[in-house]
């Protein structure tokens, strides 16, 4: 296994710097894995001894005489160095530095980093951070943080095959959060921080081997690995975000963890060729997920859209070409086939308009999703509504999820209008593993 898999499946964990004192960040981790129902082994250290939250504490990592899996070091900068030392020492394979003060502060923080790092290649110990959250493993109940997203007893652990891996902590969690409002199945987070000597695309690396994760959602300042990016891309559906895209960005970048500027039409054009996904903002970055959460990969661009506005249609036709998909060119057979079926005041030509004849005839809008799905020209369907209410809702659900008994494609909703109309919808879309978005634009630029 490799080592950095231990930051979300870890057995035991070492806190250096524990305390009982409530607010503290040396006692959050350990508060939020007794919450979680963590099952391995919590191990606080701390020099006074004693327990700490019932938990009996030790003087030093010395005097634990188990194997410990990852140790969370959450001491001051100018202790930091020694603690990485007893580590080391102890043979922990993977430790997370919490505290800030290194490259992101001056020279002298960036010496002591080097020193870090050194202590860590000499070892052949794997150092997350410095300047860093923490991570989580939602399988293990394991928190491995200071978040305070898990302090509310609202934030609930998933068990999910995603994974989101962010050089930056608050955001990281921030995005976290918003992806348990999807109920998107988020089961992994790391924060790598500075990335003094673990990247996020290690990170990825190791997460592209994990047989449990579908898919890998990035944050990251910084990115020289793409052959490594590659790699990760060719095992794992994978979707990044990278900042800095302008001047004053990536200077704030370089001031927030230290990372390096490289420009950006650079970056665009590398990502692109690695097989990812270069995605614009966070809700990008999670409608992404949205798409990796159904577990169907779209193999080519061709794709169709059914709707029930012809308004609807020409918005989602306009974003394929903004995103670079091409509207089907459907079959002979397939346009036969629809004509049969949607009233002539409709239109059988891809985007194909059923219009709100779906009301009144019950069936109408399942022959047609099951006729576009049999079309080898189509390689994904868009569906797209503008009001929805009642036993539509229902009928509308089981004829898109029915798809993948017909063949193995992406099929994405856009359903624009209030909650309110049909408050149940999104629910029974999800439970369909039909991702569901707001608008055309949206649901197309996720695919």
């Amino acid at each position: 296994m490799n080592k950095l898999a231990n930051l979300w499946s870890a057995k035991s964990v070492a806190i250096i710097g524990a305390t009982e004192r409530v607010g503290a960040m040396g006692r959050l981790p350990i508060e939020y894995l007794l919450r979680h129902g963590y099952q391995g082994q919590i191990f606080p250290v701390n020099p006074k001894g004693g327990t700490i939250l019932g938990i009996t504490a030790f003087t030093s990592i010395s005097e634990i005489k188990k194997p410990i899996d990852l140790a969370l070091i959450m001491v001051p900068s100018n202790s930091v160095e020694a603690a990485v030392s007893d580590c080391a020492s102890a043979g922990i394979p993977v430790v997370t530095v919490m505290a800030s003060g290194f490259a992101e502060a001056d020279e002298a923080g960036a010496l002591a980093q080097e020193k870090l790092v050194a202590i860590a290649k000499n070892s052949g110990m794997r150092l997350v951070g410095p300047n860093c959250i923490g991570s989580v493993g939602g399988a293990a109940k394991l928190t491995a943080t200071f978040s305070p997203v898990f302090s509310s007893d609202s934030t609930a652990l998933s068990a999910g095959s995603l994974a989101l891996v962010s050089q930056s902590g608050a955001l990281g969690y921030g995005t976290y959060s918003l992806g348990l409002d999807r109920d998107l199945p988020i089961g992994v987070v790391v924060t790598t921080g500075n990335e003094a000597e673990v990247s996020a695309m290690d990170i990825a690396t190791a997460l592209s081997e994990d047989k449990e994760v579908t898919g890998i959602l990035i944050y990251t300042e910084g990115l020289t690995e793409i052959a490594q990016l590659r790699e990760i891309a060719a095992k794992k559906p994978t979707a990044i975000l990278k900042s800095g895209r302008s001047v004053a960005g990536a200077e704030a970048a370089a001031s927030h963890t230290g990372a390096l500027a490289t420009e950006d039409r650079v970056i665009d054009a590398a990502i692109n060729s690695s097989g990812a996904v270069r995605v614009d903002d966070v809700e990008h970055l999670l409608d992404a997920g949205s798409i990796f959460a159904s577990k169907v990969s779209m193999v080519g661009n061709r794709v169709a859209i059914i709707t029930t506005s012809g308004g609807s249609g020409i918005l989602g036709t306009d974003a394929l070409e903004k995103y670079g998909l091409t509207l089907a060119k459907l079959s002979a057979k397939t346009t036969v086939a629809l004509d049969q079926i949607v009233p002539s005041y409709g239109n059988t030509a891809n985007p194909v308009d059923v219009t709100a004849a779906v009301m009144s005839a019950p069936d109408l809008f399942e022959k047609c999703v099951e006729v576009l799905a049999k079309d080898p020209e189509v390689d994904a369907i868009v569906a797209t509504f503008c009001v929805l209410v009642g036993s539509d809702v229902d009928r509308i659900a089981n004829a898109l999820s029915a798809v993948r008994g017909v063949r193995e494609i992406p099929v994405v909703v856009a359903r624009t209008g209030s909650q309110s109309l049909a408050p149940e919808a999104d629910k029974l879309f999800k439970a369909a593993k039909l991702p569901v978005f707001p608008t055309p634009e949206r649901a197309v630029r996720a695919l």
